[in-house]
């Protein structure tokens, strides 16, 4: 019992120090032209992420089946100097479907928000809504409620860009086919479309400058 309680206890230590490191893929490349790409798996699986965003400077932070909490957790110990051109933010697709609440994942966003205001001031964020997949087809009545609230606070804040990638994905009303045999995670058309639709989004939202300086070969 006294060797169980050891093992358990340094193991909790490590589990405590884990939750409290940064979020992965952090680069010696910061500020300018850097997009952070912050969420649960569709942002960690998006290996095309750097091509996709060229000559944006995209680094993946994503980690596979983040839950908000987690990601806010090693978000705030951020050891960035330099705060990115902006943040691309996707996640909730798990909490939902792990049971939490739609009004505890908009709590936990506005509390990444909060995170993000106290350590980089107005980066913009783009929030990208939740992806109607074929496996999670059941909670798109939460998902939608979500996505409704992320629109809303989007709507009142200037450093907060919503992305609606929901109609790209569907056909005749239903999941298209974007989607891996898992019936959740993107295909290549799949991340395809969300790249239309997030480049879409930060041509419009960026001023020209920032645009000529970042990104001088968009159409």
């Amino acid at each position: 019992m006294l060797a169980l309680a050891i093992f358990s206890g340094i193991f909790g230590t490590y589990m405590w120090m884990r939750a409290r490191e940064p979020l992965p893929g952090a680069s010696s490349t910061e500020g300018a032209c850097v997009l952070w790409f912050v969420g649960s798996s569709s942002m960690s699986r998006w290996a095309s992420l750097q091509q996709d965003l060229y000559p944006w400077y995209a680094q993946n932070r994503g980690i596979a089946g983040a839950t908000m909490p987690e990601l806010n957790l090693h978000f705030a110990h951020d050891e960035a100097k330099h705060a990115p051109q902006a943040i691309v933010y996707y996640a909730g697709d798990n909490d939902l479907a792990f049971g939490r609440k739609v009004e505890d994942t908009v709590a936990d966003l506005k509390e990444f928000l909060a995170i993000k205001s106290r350590l980089f001031g107005k980066t913009p964020v783009f929030l990208i809504s939740l992806k109607p997949s074929p496996t999670r087809w059941e909670q798109r009545a939460d998902q939608e409620h979500y996505n409704a609230a992320a629109k809303a606070i989007a709507l009142t804040r200037t450093d907060v860009a919503y992305v609606d990638i929901v109609p790209m994905l569907l056909e005749n009303g239903r999941p298209g086919p974007f989607f891996k045999e898992d019936g959740l995670h993107l295909n290549d058309e799949g991340y395809r479309r969300w790249k239309i639709a997030l480049r879409r989004t930060l041509d419009e939202r960026f001023k020209p400058e920032v645009l000529a300086r970042c990104n001088p070969t968009r159409s």
